[in-house]
């Protein structure tokens, strides 16, 4: 439980997001957070695979870049208008090179957002490793999906923000993860279930003893 909530801290301070975004903004962090619930089910439906939802999330990512770009440098109006392109996108599956090209967006001349997206793209780059079936290789696996996405994430929140908000976001986000280490027991699962091409889950059962 503790790596899920891990991984579901890290999209918290979105809702902050969406109160202090314009209109537009706000649509597209919405519709970002619905993407993403899908994929934390990590379950199939409808016949399609958990990869699929992967690819979809990541779709959602890919268009939530644009949107900030087209806010900070158009108008926040038509930033939501990226996400009509998933509606055309069903068959397109995204690779790691992909987004990290999409991140080449969102620098500017901010040093601090030129590190967080150099550190994205190269967290992207270098995330190759599989998720093993054995309980020390899924450990390894959550521990790296969860700082890698978290890089990510926190990348898109603080894109053309201002240092306040930077500062606001990056405290509840560590005070999120501290409270979640302190106040849940470590995963320690007897056996794993790993599917081959998807992505870690985090959720994990244990056998019985009895």
């Amino acid at each position: 439980m503790r790596y899920f909530l891990w991984h579901v801290s890290t999209f918290v301070p979105i809702c902050a997001k969406i109160l202090i975004s314009p209109w537009g903004l706000k649509v597209s962090w919405l519709l970002y957070l619905f993407f993403t619930y899908i994929l934390l089910e990590h379950k199939t439906f409808n016949g399609y695979p958990v990869r699929v939802f992967e690819n979809l999330q990541r779709q959602s990512e890919c268009c939530m870049i644009v949107s900030l770009f087209l806010s900070a440098w158009v108008s926040p109006s038509v930033s939501a208008l990226p996400f009509l392109a998933i509606v055309w996108a069903k068959g397109v599956n995204l690779d790691r090179l992909n987004i990290s090209l999409m991140f080449f967006l969102l620098y500017s001349y901010d040093a601090f957002q030129i590190v967080l997206v150099t550190l994205s793209i190269m967290s992207l780059l270098l995330d190759t490793e599989g998720v093993a079936s054995d309980p020390t290789g899924w450990q390894r696996a959550c521990e790296r999906r969860i700082m890698f996405r978290g890089l990510q994430v926190l990348t898109l929140m603080m894109a053309y923000e201002t240092l306040y908000v930077r500062v606001m976001i990056c405290v509840s986000y560590a005070c999120l993860k501290g409270m979640i280490y302190v106040y849940t027991a470590s995963d320690r699962p007897d056996t794993v279930k790993c599917v081959d091409g998807d992505p870690v889950c985090f959720l994990q059962g244990r056998a019985h003893r009895l």
